[in-house]
C-alpha cells in the first residue's frame, strides 16, 4: 500500500498547498504550509485553543488532493505519481489512519487530529520509535496540535480546505508509519536509517529542531 520510497513523501509538504487553479466542487487551496507556527514545547502548555479541525469529506476535494500530491509526487518518477494518485484516490491510506486514530484518541474528518498524528509520525521515524505511543503522549500531542492549528485557522476556513490540509496530513503519516513497519518487519536497517534521515530533515520546519533532540512525553513533545 506504502510508496517503495519516503523521499516524495517527505518532500511533499513544502508544495502541497501551492496555488492551483480552481477545480469543479473544490475552491483552490490556499493554505501555506511555511506559514504553520512551530510547535510551542515550553513546559506548561496544556491549555488546548478554543478551535475545530472538523470537516464534512467531500470526494471533489479528495479528486483534487489526488492531483496536488500526485504532481509532488511526480518529480520522483511516473510511477510514483501514478502511485500517489491511487493512494488518495482510493482512500486507504487516510483507512489506514482511521484504523490507528481511535487507539490514539483521535477521530476522522478532523484536520488537527490530522496534523498530531503526522507530527507523531515524523517524529517517530526520525527517532526509529519502536514502542506503542500511550493514549496520554497523543493527547499531549493533540493539545500542541490544537494550539499550532489556531494560529493558522483562519487560512484553513472552509470544509473543503481544512479536508485537504487533514487528509494530506494523515497520508503523509500513514505513508512514513506503514514503510518505517515494513522495513522494521524485514529487518531492513539500511532502509530505516534512510527513513529516519529524510524524517530528520522534514521534522525540522515542524519543530525547529532536529527530531532526535525532542522527547515524547504525557504533555506532548519536550526538548531534552
Amino acid at each position: 500500500m506504502m510508496l517503495h520510497s519516503l523521499t516524495a513523501a517527505a518532500a511533499l509538504l513544502a508544495s502541497l498547498f501551492a496555488p492551483a487553479g480552481p477545480q469543479q466542487g473544490a475552491p483552490p487551496a490556499r493554505f501555506d504550509p511555511s506559514s504553520l507556527p512551530a510547535l510551542d514545547l515550553s513546559p506548561g502548555q496544556g491549555v488546548v485553543a478554543d478551535v475545530d479541525g472538523g470537516y464534512r469529506p467531500d470526494p471533489a476535494v479528495r479528486r483534487k488532493l489526488a492531483d496536488i500530491m500526485g504532481e509532488a509526487a511526480g518529480r520522483e518518477g511516473a510511477a510514483q505519481e501514478a502511485e500517489m494518485r491511487q493512494i488518495v484516490l482510493s482512500g486507504r491510506a487516510v483507512a489506514e489512519y482511521e484504523k490507528v486514530a481511535p487507539q490514539l484518541g483521535y477521530s476522522a474528518n478532523d484536520a488537527i487530529d490530522g496534523l498530531a498524528f503526522y507530527m507523531l509520525a515524523q517524529w517517530g521515524v526520525a527517532n526509529d520509535h519502536r514502542p506503542d505511543i500511550t493514549r496520554a503522549q497523543a493527547a499531549g500531542v493533540r493539545r500542541q496540535a490544537a494550539n499550532a492549528f489556531a494560529r493558522v485557522a483562519d487560512q484553513v476556513d472552509s470544509d473543503a480546505l481544512r479536508q485537504e490540509f487533514g487528509e494530506m496530513l494523515m497520508i503523509q503519516g500513514a505513508i512514513m508509519a506503514g514503510t518505517h513497519e515494513a522495513a522494521l518487519r524485514s529487518g531492513d536497517s539500511t532502509a530505516l536509517a534512510r527513513y529516519a534521515e529524510m524524517a530528520r530533515r522534514g521534522g525540522r520546519q515542524i519543530f525547529q529542531a532536529d527530531p532526535v533532540d525532542i522527547l515524547l512525553t504525557d504533555d506532548g513533545f519536550r526538548h531534552r
